[in-house]
């Protein structure tokens, strides 16, 4: 049987190509303009091209200038076409699939992915990997643990037979590195598809319990870990006779000392959100990891690959072969990559998945610049008003449609969270703790952290009539101007139980 150290290590000779790649890049404006027209001249011929004149745009100039900003609303009518099954829409490559993400005023939407905006992931996890595997010792000894894609009920696809959701994690490393990797995942993809929730977490600990050498764990929110410890602990008695008595003896140590780095002793790194939001909660998993190299992750979402870490630095490098990326400063100013300057910006990324300066809404420091090193970035949180403890990004726009869907946008509501999960503090008499929560699981990813058990059902507090000026009052006294504050339905302050005068909870 071939080892996991010569799998691992043909992965590292595989990535070698695209880390010298992205190494070799010395000047970073030429490369960023080159993909930006090879991208324009592939997909003028259609329907979003021929409207914006792609094949009349000879300088980056006049692409800002014919192709507005847009957010994913901008592409609702053509991606339900695509779905519907048109094609040479937004890109002339096949749609191959659909991922499902969750949105700013609506529920779900769905992000087409084609082979080229696979590719443009690729290029930053191929570096990030070989960074690893070159300069983490022990990290291509043994095998790996992923999580990448949400766990669903089923499988489901377009009207036009588009599927929806990728079939394994392993489908974001290509078709050949999909072969090697799969024979590496310590936990293969029968698990995705479960009878239950229950079923996944117990299936995923026996397989993690049985594997011999777990040398690294890649997850989104810190959380998601820690939960899968929590039913590790939970899982054990129930599967340690189907473990080697060596193996079992080992683990019961680990877990009677609270230390998760006993339990999996080959573990040499955890690659998870550690900024924003999550920085707390990654500070709560070094607990249980103390002797494991916590990594953050660098800047990705659905819809695009930003930034990625390299070992022993602060926050990523700028994944500059993935995307065309744009960047706001706070006086509205749009630059490119090679005009970068130390500061906070607004990412803004021109894609091969077909969305074109598409408005990412994450904001982004940048902590060193070009011509040194491809530029260094961090994440810091999200534009506008939003809430994510767990992974749910909840945004004023989709809570405020929450509430006009319920029928109580009239009266005074403000979600916050609470403890585990969300309080609605709302002077209608009318909503129930069950119809809140139903209505919030419409988003995509608060309902998948509802199903991870990352978050307690939501609840409803009946406030008095008026509450708006006590919570005026409030921002006034953390320092807002009172000039600055707007109409909000969601905060992410807790705390405000104690400011409101409250009645019983629904």
């Amino acid at each position: 049987m071939i080892s996991c150290r010569m799998l691992n290590g043909a992965c590292r000779l595989l990535y070698s190509g695209e880390y010298r790649r992205f190494r070799s890049v010395n000047n970073i404006g030429q490369a960023q303009q080159d993909y930006l027209f090879r991208l324009l001249g592939k997909n003028a011929d259609t329907v979003y091209g021929r409207r914006y004149g792609f094949s009349g745009i000879s300088s980056y100039k006049e692409f800002a200038a014919r192709v507005p900003l847009t957010r994913y609303e901008d592409y609702e009518k053509y991606i339900h076409d695509i779905a519907d099954g048109a094609g040479n829409v937004l890109t002339a490559e096949k749609v191959l699939l659909f991922e499902p993400t969750s949105g700013s005023s609506g529920g779900k939407k769905l992000i087409p992915y084609t082979a080229a905006l696979k590719a443009e992931f690729q290029r930053g996890i191929k570096p990030w990997l070989y960074d690893i595997y070159k300069n983490v010792g022990g990290a291509s000894s043994g095998k790996s643990y992923w999580s990448i894609t949400p766990v669903t009920a089923g499988r489901s696809t377009t009207k036009a037979g588009i599927p929806i959701g990728f079939e394994e994690d392993s489908a974001y490393f290509g078709r050949f590195g999909q072969a090697l990797v799969n024979r590496i995942f310590a936990v293969d993809g029968s698990v995705k598809f479960p009878e239950s929730m229950d079923a996944f977490w117990l299936e995923t600990a026996r397989q993690l319990l049985k594997c011999k050498s777990l040398t690294l764990i890649s997850v989104w929110n810190p959380t998601f870990l820690t939960i899968l410890c929590g039913h590790i602990r939970d899982s054990f008695t129930k599967l340690k006779n189907e473990l080697p008595v060596s193996r079992a003896e080992e683990i019961y140590r680990g877990l009677s000392e609270n230390r998760f780095d006993m339990v999996f002793p080959d573990l040499k790194i955890i690659s998870c959100w550690a900024d924003g939001s999550a920085f707390k909660d990654a500070e709560e998993l070094k607990k249980l990891f103390p002797t494991v190299y916590l990594q953050p992750k660098g800047l990705l979402a659905t819809e695009y690959f930003a930034s990625f870490p390299l070992v022993g630095e602060e926050g990523g490098r700028l994944s500059l072969n993935s995307h065309f990326f744009e960047f706001r400063r706070p006086d509205g100013k749009i630059i490119t990559a090679e005009g970068l300057e130390r500061g906070e910006y607004e990412l803004i990324v021109t894609t091969g998945g077909g969305f074109y300066r598409y408005m990412t809404g994450d904001v982004i420091e940048v902590f060193e610049t070009y011509p040194a090193e491809p530029p260094r970035i961090g994440f810091l949180r999200r534009s506008g008003v939003t809430s994510d403890l767990r992974g749910e990004k909840l945004t004023d726009d989709f809570v405020r449609s929450v509430c006009e869907r319920l029928g109580i946008a009239k009266d005074f509501c403000l979600l916050a969270p609470e403890d585990n999960g969300y309080t609605l503090y709302t002077s209608s008499p009318s909503v129930t703790c069950e119809a809140l929560d139903r209505a919030l699981r419409e988003s995509y990813h608060y309902n998948y952290c509802r199903e991870l058990g990352q978050l307690s059902q939501a609840r409803v507090v009946r406030v008095a009539e008026n509450s708006h000026e006590i919570y005026l009052k409030r921002l006034v006294g953390d320092g807002m101007r009172l000039g600055d504050i707007k109409p909000a339905y969601l905060s992410s302050k807790s705390g405000w139980r104690q400011c409101f005068e409250t009645g019983e909870t629904k």
